[in-house]
């Protein structure tokens, strides 16, 4: 009798380890704190991943939120399965399956009161002020933009998002870029949607493409791509929509999911 349940338990363990989609086992999961897509445990990258797991029969061992950094390093030498929030880059591919999932670009954020219909009619207001936090990066046209104004002693320098914001609300700027997945929980948590529009005044901008990565340590391309078409099936059935409209504005996810994934 105890040979049978021996057996029945390394038959068992033996069946776990040989689901394709997760050949090493339960899953690490590395999380970027950013906006509505994680913070403090919650968000739709937390609920996508879920998802993606349960559709593909992963049991999942951990999930934690790490610095940029550290979590990529964590994917690059096997001690984390899957990340989210990550930017393609042909570095990372170098270590990383990455599948996107959604697509964004900065927009314009102009306070309540701001009557611009074009960045040229924006750029005449005598009174401009524009906010930017030092450091961040956006398209090759928005850092001309940027450094331009500088120049003109017209940027007002935020410490983070958080700042960027207030300042934006309480009218110490005019205007500031930001990403949709950023700005909608913080404008919605504050009750201040009213106070701000949205513009896009860079229409030929890149779009930046979110994806979710997979170490190459723990997945081999036929393992990861599993995941890649569940992703997109999520997407077909409109699964990816629901999940991000739990924390952002219906605007935001047309937005964000409005260019196809495949």
């Amino acid at each position: 009798m105890k040979w049978l349940i021996a057996c029945a338990l390394i038959f068992g363990a033996t069946l776990a380890r040989a689901n394709p989609a997760c050949p090493q086992g339960p899953l690490a999961i590395a999380y970027y704190e950013f906006g509505a897509s994680y913070h403090n445990g919650k968000g739709y990258d937390v609920d996508i991943v879920r998802e993606l797991a349960r559709r593909l029969n992963c049991p999942i061992q951990s999930e934690t939120a790490y610095p940029r950094i550290r979590a990529l390093k964590l994917l690059e030498i096997g001690q984390a399965d899957i990340g989210t929030a990550t930017l393609i880059t042909e570095e990372r591919q170098r270590y990383l399956w990455i599948y996107p999932y959604n697509h964004s670009k900065n927009l314009v954020m102009l306070r309540k009161g701001v009557n611009a219909g074009s960045l040229a009619e924006l750029m005449q207001q005598p009174d401009l002020r524009w906010g930017m936090i030092r450091g961040y990066r956006h398209s090759p046209a928005q850092d001309k933009l940027l450094e331009d104004l500088s120049q003109q002693r017209k940027i007002v320098i935020a410490a983070n998002e958080d700042d960027l914001y207030k300042m934006l609300c309480n009218g110490v700027i005019t205007a500031a870029f930001g990403q949709p997945s950023s700005y909608d929980p913080w404008f919605s948590s504050h009750q201040a949607s009213d106070q701000i529009s949205i513009r896009d005044f860079f229409p030929e901008a890149e779009t930046i493409a979110g994806g979710i990565a997979f170490s190459k340590k723990r997945f081999s391309q036929e393992n990861a791509e599993l995941w890649h078409q569940e992703i997109l099936k999520m997407y077909r059935d409109g699964t990816l929509k629901t999940l991000m409209r739990k924390y952002l504005s219906a605007t935001s996810v047309e937005h964000m999911l409005k260019r196809p994934l495949e």
